[in-house]
């Protein structure tokens, strides 16, 4: 991502079910990427995909790059 890009949002339909995804960079030198969908931390940080034809909220932390 370029490095001025505090966050973006995207909207990613799944079937009948869409993901609203938000990505957020921080600067926190202890941050890693971390990945929630509706609340929950998925520890393998990615994203299941089902068609339950409902909405779900994704957020996506990830450490910006220093270079």
């Amino acid at each position: 991502l370029p490095l001025d890009w505090k966050t973006f949002k995207l909207h990613y339909r799944y079937r009948e079910t869409v993901y609203h995804i938000s990505v957020l960079q921080t600067d926190a030198a202890d941050s890693k990427t971390s990945v929630t969908v509706d609340g929950v931390g998925q520890h393998d940080e990615f994203v299941p995909l089902v068609d339950d034809h409902l909405e779900h909220v994704v957020e996506v932390r990830i450490r910006r790059s220093q270079s």
